[in-house]
């Protein structure tokens, strides 16, 4: 029986090419594109689930809100260690990891040894052997206790011991660093796979550097991670240890006043990828608004190509109805004929998803390049993708089918054979609802894109309060040491150069530092103003394009410019002093040192336009990080060697690194430029599916109304009124979808939009753009089927059957 209907489905799917063909088409492009977004999201929510005890790993992330600011920070005090190890039995390891970007009394750069030439290496970070019991992390040579309790030892990566040795037995081997001196290398560990929220490829023993011997609780660059016992009241432990970081604080009850507070929230592991807002991440994470939309997107897709289909099918319901009736009369049960519709459909649901599986896999390449992913088909994804692939055949199959199943097997034979079949597109309410649900969500999709499109667009083109454009960033020049002001000279000299600054701090980079100024010497962390604190020279405002409110810039003529600062106005707001000029600040580092400030500066854009802009202070300080250079040279990459041959000199053994400020400032929305390719590529293939269907359904509607348009041919109707006539009922449909899609895709992408403290007003022409475009797509693919049937020769559709 089952052979009797796999081969009948056969014959009427060969019969029936061209609404075969369409039907294929989008439910396969529709499969494919939910697949690609599938895979992505389970990238996504997988970070960090590789560790065997993920379920059991916290890191402990301070919440804090002080003197009306803000803030959640990745990093905690050093001896968080000390202050919960035993004390807790719930506890039952805690490692710590402290980044370069944290230390204070080591350098913040590292350079490893390869032959003659000094590598930076950016991914390294010092941790305890205690890493080792916490994470998952398989060793494949040495052993993971004590492997780094021992000053200068370290553990490196499968693909760091090839790069440096060829090899990855190297346990006993050394690396220099910074020409200052050796680590041994105590083991080596598989690479940290990609969907993690740290990537280090050098792990130093923490012991090596001084601030394993700072125990005071102001040092909150530690990254600490508790693994718990199983069933330990996380809520609980989480109150016990923020009265334990506030009990060791500054001014415990600074914390109790002024809506100031400090919580300690103990973050899971597998939350920090997509959960977090802390500052002093590891690595930018993801976002879990992100996850929700695309994957209500690919439900949305899949949708569309199922409502195709369903609509496709009962199109055809007036064609297969004599068959229908024959087949009833010669004693078919209702019961076969849907189990033979069923079939049909879950035939072209197979044929769609093995066309969707080769669609997905050659766009892969594409996609990865567009989302920052490395996703593939391997033998891991295929343990649930089959089943799962299998699951849809059938769920969609069947569902796809069933309706059309059931209205097809409905049909009265006695009716069909005398041709009393009701026939026409305005006989279905469920088909024009369809269409209407099809189209909503395409409008959806096409404001969304335009939304996206702007904001973006907006980002590019504000004023940030510097000028990014033409300046070179020559960066780690601290290598140099004070040479670095000789390349900073020479470079000053060369043809085209417009201005040069040193400083490792720019609007642009990724380094920063906060401090605490003080309105007075009494230090009171009530009055304490958080805020950035960069060293820079006296060209560096003039080198950015900052421009100054009042006061003075730097000068070299002015010896107290050494206790010199400039503030911006978001500095000045926070001390409420209307006339800051010459008033004196305070900082508490190695004892209190004060600083008068000389001029206020515009506020400009340091962070992403998420974020609104914090307060800023420039001292005149010696900064030998990176030299930023102004330029209007013509030849570019020539200035560029230039400058290199510059280095070469002076640092032979050191790579020479740079950037270009515009495109560190676009880095800075490389996830924002991903998602909105992502959406509008998704929004695309959901409009095309969607213009299939149409296609499909306007093909139908003309040949069922065939012979009305030969009679109204004959009869003197122009084709301009045919076309006019077969498009306004699908075109009423769309303008249905604008009213419904709109103020739906205006709600949802103001939410959206809210994540940015710098952002556009939704404007009514953004509604109306994505109206008129959706009812042109429409009319154009209604159009082809409309004027082929206007233009046909009536006496062919006016022929008896």
């Amino acid at each position: 029986m089952i052979r009797n209907y796999i081969k009948t489905a056969f014959r009427s799917l060969r019969k029936n090419v061209g609404f075969t063909a369409i039907n294929i088409l989008g439910l396969s492009v529709g499969l494919a594109t939910c697949l690609l977004i599938v895979l992505f999201v389970a990238d996504e929510l997988s970070y960090d689930k590789y560790n065997t005890k993920a379920d059991r790993i916290f890191r402990i992330t301070e919440n804090v809100r002080l003197n009306g600011r803000e803030g959640s920070y990745a990093g905690s005090p050093e001896p968080f260690k000390n202050a919960l190890q035993g004390n807790f039995p719930e506890i039952e390891k805690i490692a710590r990891m402290i980044p370069t970007s944290s230390l204070f009394l080591s350098p913040q750069k590292y350079y490893f040894r390869n032959g003659n030439e000094n590598i930076q290496e950016r991914n390294v970070v010092f941790a305890e052997s205690d890493l080792f019991d916490v994470f998952t992390l398989p060793m494949i040579d040495g052993t993971p206790a004590n492997s780094l309790t021992e000053p200068h030892s370290a553990v490196i990566t499968e693909s760091t011991a090839k790069k440096y040795f060829n090899r990855v037995n190297v346990v006993g081997q050394t690396l220099t660093v910074n020409d200052t001196g050796t680590y041994k290398i105590t083991g080596v560990v598989k690479d940290i796979p990609s969907q993690s929220h740290f990537k280090y490829d050098f792990f130093l023993s923490f012991s090596s550097i001084p601030e394993s011997r700072q125990h005071g609780w102001g040092f909150s660059g530690v990254h600490n991670y508790l693994l718990l016992k199983p069933g330990t009241n996380v809520k609980n432990l989480e109150a016990q240890i923020t009265q334990i970081d506030i009990k060791n604080s500054f001014n415990p009850k600074a914390w109790t006043t002024g809506g100031n507070y400090l919580h300690t929230e103990l973050k899971p592991v597998t939350d920090i990828h997509l959960r977090s807002v802390s500052e002093y991440e590891f690595e930018k994470g993801g976002s879990m608004q992100y996850v929700y939309i695309f994957s209500i997107i690919a439900v949305f897709i899949l949708a569309i190509a199922c409502v195709n289909f369903m609509n496709l099918s009962t199109a055809r319901s007036a064609n297969r109805a004599k068959e229908v009736g024959v087949r009833k009369v010669l004693g078919s049960a209702r019961k076969n004929l849907i189990a033979q519709f069923l079939t049909e459909s879950l035939l072209v649901t197979l044929f769609s998803t093995i066309v969707a599986i080769v669609i997905a896999w050659a766009l892969m390449p594409l996609f990865n390049q567009m989302s920052g992913k490395g996703i593939a088909f391997n033998p891991q994804s295929a343990v649930w993708l089959l089943p799962s692939l299998v699951v849809v055949v059938l769920v969609v199959g069947f569902l796809a089918g069933l309706y059309p199943a059931f209205v097809l097997s409905a049909f009265r034979p006695i009716e069909v054979l005398k041709g009393k079949l009701a026939t026409g597109f305005k006989g279905s309410f469920l088909r024009g609802f369809l269409v209407v649900f099809q189209f909503s969500i395409s409008i959806f999709l096409i404001i969304g894109t335009l939304v996206i499109y702007n904001q973006l667009n907006f980002i590019h083109n504000k004023n940030l309060g510097f000028d990014r454009s033409q300046v070179l960033v020559v960066k780690n020049t601290n290598v140099l040491g004070k040479q670095a002001k000789i390349l900073k000279q020479e470079i000053g000299r060369m043809p085209g150069v417009i201005n040069a600054t040193m400083s490792l701090y720019t609007p642009t980079g990724q380094d920063r530092n906060m401090t605490g100024l003080f309105p007075d010497k009494t230090i009171d962390i009530k009055k304490d103003m958080l805020t950035e604190f960069w060293p820079v020279d006296e060209n560096y405002i003039n080198t950015m394009g900052i421009k100054m409110l009042s006061g003075r810039n730097f000068s070299t003529a002015m010896a107290t410019d050494t206790a010199a600062i400039i503030g911006n106005e978001a500095f000045v707001k926070v001390y409420g002093e209307k006339a800051p000029l010459n008033k004196t600040v305070y900082r508490d580092t190695w004892g209190v040192q004060p600083y008068h400030i000389v001029g206020v500066m515009k506020d400009f854009n340091f962070s992403s336009l998420k974020d609104k802009i914090g307060p800023v202070v420039l001292a005149y300080a010696d900064d030998y990080g990176a030299i930023s250079v102004r330029i209007k040279a013509s030849n570019i990459s020539a200035f560029i060697e230039q400058v290199q041959n510059k280095w070469k000199e002076l640092a032979p053994n050191h790579q020479f690194t740079y950037s270009f400020m515009d495109e560190d400032f676009d880095a800075t929305y490389r996830s924002e430029h991903r998602i909105g390719q992502l959406f509008i590529s998704f929004s695309t293939l959901a409009i095309l599916i969607a213009c299939l269907g149409l296609f499909g359904l306007a093909a139908y509607a003309a040949e069922q109304r065939n012979k009305e348009i030969g009679i109204r041919k004959v009869l003197g109707a122009s084709v301009t009124t045919i076309v006019g006539m077969l498009s306004k009922d699908f075109i009423k449909l769309v303008f249905i979808s604008i009213l419904i899609s709109s103020p739906l895709a205006w709600f949802m992408m103001s939410k959206w939009l809210q994540g940015f403290a710098y952002r556009i007003n939704i404007q009514w022409w953004v509604l109306a753009v994505a109206g008129v475009l959706a009812v042109l797509i429409a009319f154009v693919t209604i159009s082809f089927q409309s004027i082929r049937a206007a233009l046909a020769n009536p006496v062919k559709s006016l022929k008896n059957e």
